[in-house]
């Protein structure tokens, strides 16, 4: 489908205001009922090397998923932002103090104590996103780091953590996008209805 930058950015700035409007103890709550969600899931139980992100206030909250992974001997990997923009890599974090505050006072992976996973061991993805459409596509923050990252990670089940309020009809794509597999909500793990990957 051809798509005008203008859209996307209409559709990212209204689901911007939509959630950051979201009450604080609504969002600790639903993001528990995400985390009880994904631990009951076979690809999560299985998955060995896992990659998730380090929430904004506003985002589904990954802490207890994090701990989780830790507590069952995953591998855990979140975003690093290299200076290239648009680039990142996926770095390993073995417990909290392997985190630093970074740019916006957001939580980032320690340049110092730097450990880089390949991407092609990654078993599961937890995508974040502004919103999704039932196809799976996603409306990110416009910098384009998934879209370059999750083609080096073919062999990855991806599922897009969201909040219900935020999947909408459909999302702008194009024909590189790649549309995640499942979405993750406060209710239910949903399979997406893929129809362009």
């Amino acid at each position: 489908m051809k798509i005008s930058s203008h859209n996307k950015t209409n559709l990212r700035t209204e689901l911007l205001l939509r959630r950051r409007k979201l009450d604080k103890n609504m969002i600790a709550a639903q993001s528990d009922n995400m985390a009880k969600q994904l631990f009951a899931w076979p690809y999560y139980q299985q998955a060995k090397v896992i990659m998730l992100f380090l929430s904004m206030f506003d985002e589904p909250q990954m802490s207890k998923i994090i701990e989780d992974s830790w507590s069952q001997g995953k591998t855990v990997c979140v975003p690093h932002m290299r200076k290239e923009f648009g680039v990142m890599d996926a770095a390993v974090i073995e417990n909290w103090n392997d985190l630093v505050k970074g740019r916006f006072n957001l939580l980032v992976p320690d340049p110092a104590t730097l450990k880089i996973m390949n991407p092609e061991l990654i078993d599961l993805i937890i995508v974040p996103g502004v919103g999704f459409d039932h196809s799976g596509n996603r409306l990110g923050m416009g910098a384009g780091y998934y879209d370059r990252f999750i083609p080096q990670a073919p062999q990855a089940i991806l599922i897009g953590a969201i909040w219900s309020s935020h999947v909408i009809e459909s999302i702008p794509h194009n024909d590189y996008d790649k549309p995640v597999h499942f979405l993750l909500n406060e209710n239910e793990i949903v399979k997406c209805d893929i129809i362009n990957g």
